[in-house]
């Protein structure tokens, strides 16, 4: 079976999948976050992501992001938000850079569809077990 996540890098590759594609999505996604977060001890990272995977693809997939604004109220939310609006490569290096992280200034210079700032401290990870 092709990976879906692989194909997917806009919110609007999420609208002609079905929904046995969509729970197939789901699936590889919750995978993803499993292999990259716990690296950074997951804990709050990965519980709040992995509880967002499937109200983020339907937010992406019933409104038209970016122009319709999602806000999240904290950034421990935004990680499969960030996979699929094209950020899912800065995702892999996030164990050991904190890649995945957008900076203030990253922000303000470029035209993903995040709509505001951090709204919440980043935890600076340490590096754990096979972890690159």
């Amino acid at each position: 079976m092709s990976r879906l996540l692989d194909a997917v890098n806009s919110p609007a590759d999420l609208r002609p999948l079905s929904y046995d594609q969509l729970d197939q999505l789901s699936a590889e996604i919750r995978d993803f976050l499993v292999e990259t977060v716990h690296c950074i001890g997951g804990g709050g990272h990965l519980a709040s992501n992995l509880g967002v995977v499937e109200l983020t693809i339907a937010l992406h997939r019933m409104f038209e992001t970016p122009i319709d604004k999602i806000v999240w109220d904290v950034s421990h939310q935004v990680y499969v938000h960030k996979m699929l609006t094209g950020r899912r490569a800065r995702c892999a290096r996030f164990a050991s850079t904190a890649a995945f992280r957008d900076s203030p200034t990253d922000r303000r210079a470029t035209t993903t569809p995040s709509a505001r700032g951090t709204l919440h401290s980043h935890f600076r990870g340490r590096r754990h077990g096979r972890c690159p």
